[in-house]
């Protein structure tokens, strides 16, 4: 009788257990805007996962406060998430990701107009990788004038690195920097990572786009698509003539443009790009009105602290 008993204990609590869907955030964690749910949580999570799948979006962003300076104490509490104009449905986490595992796109021009700097852009992303590349992290060197080519593909070896930038030579005839920014994007997109990574990528260039396919709207769509975030650095020494596409291209993904001309200020655009990088937030949440129809959803991050900027990407596309 007592192992009757037993054996329908055992019977029972199979039959009560119920599965629950929980996609755990990164670990480097200082705080999560909700509790991740334990065993005794199981029914009330069970609901969840038998209603209608909703599209959860990850977002990265970063503050800066009116010097321009990082803000790196922010709480869920202290930012408002808006899809398309509402409010979102709920916030999943809110992480700080200070050592979040980088992927990063270098792509250089290589066309004849950077010529007269190119020594100075092959020191200063030398220093670059080297200062900012972490064991977790991986980097590609891409160059581009009519056509992209991968110098380096995706390594954490920061030696073969190195020696990729320093064996790069300028003289192409034509510039296709929206061709090369698409290209770039899926490069970075491809493959799959062990956990979540950000995608990054730096453009150095003159920003005299003569030769690309496609057009800056493409490019800037294949960044987002990708949630890849653009840095563009100027190098051009008339740099009002080119900030304006660059502006366009890199703001609408989160990223910025940085003037670049001459070692002093290449130097200065890397270490900016570098505390950007290691002071940024991740956000989960749920959209309030999620279709699969790859319709343009508008994002917007606010904050009551004063005086703060936030920086992130513009949007996403409703992609299953």
């Amino acid at each position: 009788m007592r192992s009757l008993r037993f054996e329908l204990l055992i019977v029972f609590v199979m039959l009560s257990a119920r599965p629950f869907a929980q996609t755990p955030p990164p670990a480097d964690s200082l705080f999560s805007a909700s509790r991740a749910p334990s065993s005794h949580d199981a029914p009330e999570a069970s609901k969840e996962t038998f209603s209608a799948r909703v599209r959860e979006v990850n977002l990265l962003f970063s503050a800066t406060d009116w010097r321009g300076r990082f803000v790196s104490n922010l709480t869920p509490s202290d930012i408002k998430v808006l899809d398309n104009g509402q409010q979102a449905q709920s916030l999943t986490y809110f992480l700080r990701q200070s050592d979040l595992p980088l992927k990063v796109g270098l792509l250089i021009d290589v066309s004849g107009s950077v010529g007269n700097f190119f020594k100075d852009q092959q020191q200063a992303a030398t220093i670059f990788l080297q200062e900012t590349l972490r064991p977790s992290d991986s980097a590609s060197v891409i160059t581009f004038g009519l056509q992209s080519r991968v110098a380096q593909d995706f390594t954490s070896d920061l030696q073969s690195l190195k020696s990729a930038v320093q064996g790069l030579s300028v003289g192409e005839s034509s510039t296709a920097i929206y061709d090369a920014v698409s290209n770039s994007c899926a490069k970075l997109s491809a493959g799959s990572e062990s956990g979540f990574a950000r995608r990054v990528l730096i453009l150095i260039t003159d920003g005299e786009e003569n030769a690309s396919h496609s057009r800056i709207e493409n490019a800037i769509d294949a960044a987002l698509q990708s949630d890849v975030i653009v840095f563009a650095l100027n190098t051009n020494r008339s740099q009002q003539l080119t900030d304006s596409m660059l502006q366009k291209l890199s703001k609408s993904t989160g990223g910025t443009v940085l003037h670049a001309n001459g070692s002093r200020e290449l130097k200065a655009a890397f270490r900016k790009i570098n505390e950007q990088l290691r002071n940024q937030y991740l956000v989960g949440y749920k959209p309030p009105h999620w279709k699969a129809d790859q319709s343009f959803h508008k994002i917007r991050v606010t904050t009551q602290r004063f005086a703060l900027r936030i920086h992130c990407r513009k949007g996403y596309y409703a992609i299953e």
